[in-house]
Formats: C-alpha cells, structure tokens, sequence
C-alpha cells in the first residue's frame, strides 16, 4: 500500500526514473535505528542521490524499510497525512480488514487478511506494468550497497513472477506471491497469499505454501476454446471464488470486478 499510494502521486512509467531525492543525515539515523533491531534495510550515506525508481527497486527486492521511509518523504506528504492516505485507498479498494498504523509493516497494530492482500496486490500488478517488471529481479544493484537478492522465495522458478515478502515476530512469514501457469499455451498470471507462518525458515515455508495453492488451483483453470481467441476460464466449485468491489479484471472475467479463488 505505501507502493500505491507513492504512485498514485508519483506515477512512473517503464524506462523512467522519477523524482530524485539526496539523502540527509535524518535518513541515515533512520537506517541505523532499522538497522539496530535487525530489520531490513539498504546501506545509505549522507549526500547520495536517489531516485524513484532505484528506490522502488531496493524496496520490492530487498524489503529496505529504509527506502520506504525515503518514498514517503520523496511525496512531500507528512507521515500523518501519508497514513491516512494509506487507510482511505484501503476503503476504496474494498479492503474491509486492513488497517495501517506504519509504511514499512514493521508496527503490531498493522493488520490485514490474505483476502485483502491478494486484492491489494493484483490492484498494483495489473494497474503499475513497472512494479510488475521490479518484482520479477532476482537481485539488483544499489548506489551504495551493491548487489542485494530477493528475500521473495522461488523469484524465477517454477513460474514465480515474485511480489513481495515480510516478516515480523507478530506475523510471522508472509509473502504475496504472483506465480504464471501455461495452460494450452496461454500464460494465466496468478495470486498466492500465504501469512502467519513460524519457524526459523519462516519465509521459504511461506513461499511453498504459495506453490501448493497455485498446484491446487491449477485443476480448476480450463482452456476455452473459440473461433477467434482462446482464453482460460474457473471451472472450479464456486463456493470457492469471491467476487470484490474492485476495479481490476483477472483472466477469467471480462466484468468490473475481481474473482478470487479462496482455497
């Protein structure tokens, strides 16, 4: 959501850098203090510029709370203001059971449903073709840290387009996971959310979580063919589809709102 709130004021298109920022000595004490109790970050110094794009990268790829907090200020908005933005698209959106007290995920008093992420996250695929592109890096380069990887497990196998993934000792391993399926030859993208895992490999056990779902689903989803298309439709139990208030279409409806699968 702090992804789509930026872009709703900060839209950028593939090829574009967007907006730059320099970093200042409040942004550095920021990354410390993240750094301090072993959240994710990226390395950054005083004086180095960054722009919106490398910043999208850092936070998609390497989950860098750091360079959320860099987004936001990159807005102009105050936190206030951005949060309250964060919670009115949330009611736009149709997400009923979300609620958001931070931009970096980080707070306990942070709450959602796999219902309500997985709409969240095919809003932002479909609607933002570059957070589409970002998602799906393995690794990628940073000003100053280098080369950092994918905490999204399976990034490039097994279908796994990537999105994102998190992590906290409340919620335990999460990850939003969009994985394609090739059915008679048409790519059918789609949408995994799996929260509240435990254990020290809480993220890879997330992950694989997402890859049974998307097994399991995957006998619901048919080839139709026609005269001048084929396209790929539900033929699953419809006690297991929910229809949203959202705008976005999938690739097995052509009405105004979304279908999704609730295995």
């Amino acid at each position: 959501m702090t992804s789509w709130v930026v872009l709703q004021k900060l839209p950028l298109a593939l090829n574009q850098s967007g907006p730059c920022l320099i970093v200042n000595a409040q942004d550095v004490a920021f990354f410390h203090q993240n750094l301090s109790i072993q959240e994710s970050t990226v390395k950054i110094v005083k004086g180095e510029t960054l722009c919106e794009n490398t910043l999208f990268r850092g936070l998609f790829v390497h989950s860098a709370g750091d360079y959320a907090e860099l987004l936001v200020r990159l807005t102009g908005l105050s936190t206030a203001t951005f949060l309250k933005a964060m919670n009115s698209d949330a009611v736009t959106l149709g997400l009923t059971q979300t609620h958001y007290a931070d931009y970096t995920g980080i707070s306990p008093s942070d709450l959602s449903t796999a219902h309500d992420v997985v709409t969240l996250t095919v809003d932002l695929m479909t609607s933002q073709p570059f957070i589409d592109s970002v998602v799906a890096l393995r690794k990628v380069h940073l000003p100053v840290a280098g080369w950092v990887g994918s905490y999204t497990p399976y990034v490039g196998t097994d279908g796994v387009v990537g999105v994102k993934s998190g992590y906290t000792l409340a919620s335990g391993g999460c990850v939003a996971m969009a994985i394609n399926v090739t059915i008679g030859g048409v790519v059918v993208p789609t949408y995994e959310v799996v929260l509240s895992q435990p254990g020290a490999n809480a993220l890879d056990v997330a992950g694989q979580h997402a890859l049974n779902l998307m097994r399991a689903l995957r006998p619901s989803l048919a080839l139709v063919r026609t005269a001048n298309v084929n396209t790929v439709k539900w033929i699953g139990s419809a006690s297991l589809v929910t229809p949203t208030t959202t705008t976005t279409t999938t690739t097995t409806t052509t009405s105004t709102t979304t279908t999704v699968p609730t295995i």
